[in-house]
C-alpha cells in the first residue's frame, strides 16, 4: 500500500501557481518571437540574418547568464534575485514591445535574456522549497510540464499576436502578466 502524500496548503497552491506563471512566461519566449520575425523584418525593413537575433540573443543570454543567477541567488536569496530578474525582464520586455528601430529591439530582447537567467533558478528553488519533501518529483514533474507546455504553445501565441493585433503585443502582454504573478510569489 503506497504512502498517503502531505496535502498542501492554499497558500503552497497559489505559491506554485505563481511560479508557474512565471516558468510559463520565461520558457515562451524562447518560441514565441519565431513566427513573428517576418513581421518584424518587414516593420523595421531589416534584413532576416539580423533580426533571428530576436531569438539568439535571448538563448545566448540567458544561456551564458544562468549559472551566475543561480550562484546570486543561493548568495542574496531566491526571492529576491526572483523579484530583480524579474523587474530586468518586464522592463526590457516593454522596452522591446515600444522598440523603435531593430537594434532598440535586439537589445532589449538580449536583456530580456539577463532577467530571465536570473529568474529560472530561483523559480526552479523556490518551487522545490514550497513543496513538502515527499512531493520533490511532483515540483519536478511540475517544472517541466509547465515549460514544455509554454514551449509548445509560444508558436500559437505569438502567431495569434502577430496576426491580430501586433507583434509588439508579444512583449507587451508579458508585462501586466508578470507583475501579476510577482505579487501572487510575494504573499
Amino acid at each position: 500500500m503506497a504512502a498517503s502524500k502531505t496535502p498542501l496548503s492554499r497558500s503552497q497552491i497559489i505559491g506554485l501557481t505563481a511560479l508557474s506563471l512565471a516558468v510559463f512566461l520565461v520558457a515562451n519566449d524562447f518560441t514565441a518571437f519565431s513566427v513573428a520575425i517576418p513581421a518584424m523584418e518587414k516593420h523595421f525593413n531589416a534584413d532576416i540574418s539580423t533580426l533571428q537575433w530576436v531569438i539568439n540573443g535571448y538563448a545566448l543570454v540567458f544561456g551564458i547568464f544562468i549559472v551566475t543567477g543561480g550562484r546570486l541567488a543561493d548568495m542574496f536569496g531566491r526571492r529576491r534575485l526572483f523579484f530583480v530578474g524579474t523587474s530586468i525582464f518586464v522592463f526590457f520586455s516593454v522596452l522591446g514591445g515600444l522598440a523603435v528601430n531593430e537594434w532598440m529591439l535586439l537589445g532589449s530582447r538580449a536583456l530580456m535574456g539577463v532577467g530571465g537567467a536570473l529568474m529560472w533558478p530561483a523559480v526552479l528553488g523556490m518551487t522545490y522549497q514550497i513543496m513538502p519533501d515527499d512531493r520533490a518529483g511532483q515540483a519536478g514533474g511540475l517544472i517541466m510540464t509547465v515549460c514544455g507546455f509554454a514551449n509548445s504553445i509560444g508558436p500559437l501565441l505569438g502567431g495569434f499576436f502577430t496576426e491580430f493585433v501586433s507583434w509588439r503585443w508579444i512583449f507587451l502582454l508579458i508585462s501586466p502578466l508578470r507583475w501579476r504573478q510577482c505579487w501572487w510569489a510575494g504573499r
